[in-house]
């Protein structure tokens, strides 16, 4: 009998324990409107930090439920209502309407927005310092005045920027009055074209030649989700294409200059840990990117007939002309 009664006690003293671990499992649901380069770097960089850096193992202490909503609205607010079913531990949103999306669908679940424009305009928190309730997290409102500047510095001689965006994406709406702003402070002319579907980027981009001098493509998930349409309609006019997003300069275009999404990622991680650790959202002000890089294709280069040497001499005077303003740039090639 007693060894009985202690074999009983063993199997309840490990049945516990195996029970606290599987309680100790956290489940994280990432949601993001659309698979493209940058938005999956948001999502491999949170993921890969988590495991290096806070030591989140998947599988072990930690289970992800990746979801893509394929650049459908509808889809990301059913993704949304699935993770707060499920009872999901935390919610990492990547881009805005997703975003929008997890904070209309619960007020509890603790959630943490990456790749985000403007979270205020979004309507996902009301204050950048003390976001309040259960949402925090990182904006990627790009360098838009100085995308500009670089486009006027490579071609002095423009006078007509293409730009091309959804109408119906807020971040997309507040970028390009950035743009509009940008232009008519360096005299240039912002010429529009907008888009509702990826299906619409090409006719476009078409719409653009020979109307003008450059496009420029800020981080409009749609347009960058078929962007190498807008690079084949570039190459083929012999237009430079200048991007916000340097994950996708492979794509046709010139240069380009942004955040490294990856990086972003990382970042999304520092918050979701100190979260996971006890501390509310709505304490931890909203973060921004910290790091710029710049890149340049020398295969665009060369389809556009440009000297390579003269563009990487006129790339590093304009890295150094942002690093006395305080701005930290890495340049590269890509290969």
């Amino acid at each position: 009998m007693r060894k009985i009664g202690i074999v009983v006690l063993v199997l309840f003293v490990l049945g516990v324990s195996l029970g606290a671990l599987a309680q100790d499992k956290v489940k994280i649901g990432i949601m993001q409107i659309v698979d493209h380069p940058a938005l999956n770097a948001v999502r491999q960089g949170f993921i890969d930090a988590m495991k290096e850096v806070y030591g989140y193992v998947e599988g072990e202490n930690v289970e992800y439920d990746a979801q893509s909503a394929q650049g459908d609205v509808a889809t990301a607010n059913t993704i949304a209502r699935k993770f707060v079913t499920e009872k999901v531990d935390l919610i990492v949103s990547i881009a805005t309407p997703t975003s929008q999306a997890a904070v209309n669908a619960t007020r509890d679940i603790p959630i943490v927005f990456s790749a985000v424009t403007d979270p205020v305009s979004a309507g996902l928190v009301k204050d950048l310092e003390k976001p309040g309730g259960n949402v925090t997290g990182i904006s990627d409102m790009t360098p838009v005045a100085r995308q500009i500047a670089l486009i006027k510095f490579l071609f002095p001689e423009a006078k007509r920027i293409g730009t091309l965006y959804n109408a119906g994406e807020v971040n997309s709406v507040v970028t390009n009055e950035l743009a509009k702003k940008a232009c008519a402070e360096l005299g240039l002319e912002l010429v529009e074209a907008t888009v509702a579907s990826t299906a619409d980027v090409a006719i476009a981009a078409q719409s653009l030649v020979g109307k003008v001098d450059a496009i420029y493509v800020s981080t409009d998930n749609t347009v960058v989700s078929a962007l190498d349409a807008v690079g084949n309609v570039c190459l083929a006019n012999k237009i430079p294409l200048i991007l916000a997003d340097p994950t996708t300069i492979g794509k046709g275009a010139l240069c380009a200059l942004g955040f490294d999404y990856y990086l972003h990622g990382r970042q999304t991680a520092d918050i979701v840990a100190r979260i996971l650790k006890g501390e509310k959202p709505g304490d931890i002000p909203v973060e921004f990117a910290k790091k710029l890089s710049l890149l340049v294709n020398p295969k665009t280069v060369d389809a556009l007939g440009l000297s390579m040497g003269d563009l990487e001499v006129k790339v590093q005077q304009f890295v150094e002309e942002m690093k006395k303003e305080g701005v930290e740039v890495t340049f590269g090639k890509v290969e």
